[in-house]
């Protein structure tokens, strides 16, 4: 009987301490490759926990799963729209400012957004412009200067290029390009805007090779696919990996003269959240300026930490497609109501149908 007894007290205690590992986890959902090993090491030691993350690959992705009841994170990394949205669904906890540290090393135009007036449920995280990369030797043998949304959209550039275009698997950047194109607002809500670009983007689609978020740079980085709608933060990737395995792809990059967007992207604390204490603690280690300049030189991240910033060397902050000058001409999403929602999620189911058909 004393053996059994000390079994089972073997057993419970065992039992707890895999009990108190397991709620000594903090729970990001983040996008992939969206962090470092620095600022994980650097986090772990903070919280004394383990940092445990989910990946997506879409804005929209996350915005789907969190809405239909996905719990159980303590921190969301959100684009700007997706902020407004969650915000006011009410799945976001507002920010205690006194348990947040290092907020000042943020430059102040990234603070107090259109989409979160005085960052009550945000802190800005990194950005990332969205443009086209190309294959410099095909468009060169084609002479295409990819400067123009009109590359993707106009059929004397599309009929040379066709099945060798990937854009992203993402309604609203595809109708920001084709809204940007046609010189209007790309947020706008306007019922003639977004049907122009509907037509725009629908007879464009029988030349696009696929819709893809997730893997293009690859395309781009075999030579199969000459002009990918990009995110800065793959292609810094893709180019070093091509140097290092000596690629003879030449991947070039250029901002378009209609204008680009960018993904401002924030952390948010989850209603749900089931540590906040780990949500504050990883918010801290972010905004402490040696993990902002790691991710600025592992990632390609843009970064809004004013002090990092200052540190990184004048060939990374000199490239434009990273850190753009003319901010005129750079615009981030804000959220569309219900009605403008759902009818552009049914334009944009119509054209990837029209794509698989054609």
């Amino acid at each position: 009987m004393k053996e059994y007894k000390k079994y089972i007290l073997v057993v419970s205690l065992c039992l707890a301490c895999s009990l108190s590992c397991a709620n000594k986890i903090m729970n990001l959902f983040i996008a992939v490759n969206y962090t470092t090993p620095e600022m994980i090491t650097d986090y772990e030691t903070l919280c004394d926990c383990r940092l445990f993350q989910s990946f997506f690959n879409d804005p929209n992705e996350m915005l789907a799963k969190v809405v239909a009841g996905a719990t159980g994170y303590d921190v969301i990394e959100a684009t700007s729209y997706a902020v407004s949205e969650l915000a006011k669904m009410g799945k976001l906890q507002k920010l205690d400012k006194s348990k947040i540290v290092g907020l000042n090393n943020i430059d102040p135009k990234f603070l107090n957004p259109p989409y979160d007036p005085g960052n009550q449920y945000s802190v800005p995280y990194a950005y990332t412009p969205v443009f086209l990369a190309y294959n410099e030797d095909r468009l060169h043998q084609l002479g295409i200067i990819p400067d123009t949304w009109a590359v993707i959209f106009e059929p004397q550039y599309l009929k040379k290029l066709k099945g060798h275009i990937t854009v992203f698997s993402s309604s609203r950047n595809v109708f920001a390009a084709a809204l940007l194109y046609l010189g209007r607002d790309p947020n706008s809500t306007n019922i003639d805007d977004l049907n122009a670009a509907h037509k725009l983007i629908n007879k464009a689609s029988a030349y696009w090779t696929k819709f893809d978020t997730d893997s293009y740079y690859r395309g781009l980085l075999r030579g199969d696919i000459w002009v990918a709608m990009s995110y800065s933060t793959d292609i810094y990737k893709t180019i070093l990996d091509a140097k290092s395995i000596h690629s003879p792809i030449k991947i070039g990059v250029m901002l378009q003269k209609e204008g680009n967007m960018y993904e401002m992207d924030n952390l948010v604390i989850p209603l749900s959240a089931p540590n906040v204490k780990y949500a504050y603690d990883f918010i801290n280690t972010i905004l402490k300026p040696n993990n902002a300049y790691d991710l600025a030189l592992r990632t390609g991240s843009s970064i809004p930490n004013k002090i990092a910033y200052l540190r990184l060397s004048p060939e990374l902050k000199n490239l434009k497609w990273i850190y753009p000058t003319d901010i005129s001409k750079n615009h981030t999403f804000t959220s569309y109501d219900p009605k403008t929602r759902i009818l552009v999620n049914e334009m944009w189911t119509e054209i990837q149908m029209q794509c698989k058909a054609e």
